[in-house]
């Protein structure tokens, strides 16, 4: 294997060592909404789909939205920059 052949690789695996270290983080989610405390259903595709995950890195701190709050959220933002 040569130089180029090994930094190729070298480079490939540090965009999955960053994809393994977001999944992990995913797993420390919470079991509900962080605004407003409804309950998240794990297995439901609807939910999956819908809520909202945030991921702060320093420090690492991971929180789930509802479908309600992003709404409320996004009103609020529009009417204050109005």
């Amino acid at each position: 294997m040569n130089r180029e052949q090994r930094r190729r690789l070298k480079k490939q695996n540090k965009g999955n060592e960053q994809l393994a270290e977001k999944v992990e983080q995913f797993g420390h989610r919470p079991n509900n909404c962080s605004a407003c405390f409804e309950p998240f259903d794990a297995k439901s595709k609807e939910h999956a789909m819908t809520w909202r995950v945030v991921v702060y890195e320093d420090p690492i701190r991971v929180s789930l939205f509802c479908p309600k709050c992003i709404e409320r959220t996004k009103e609020f933002i529009d009417e204050h920059t109005e």
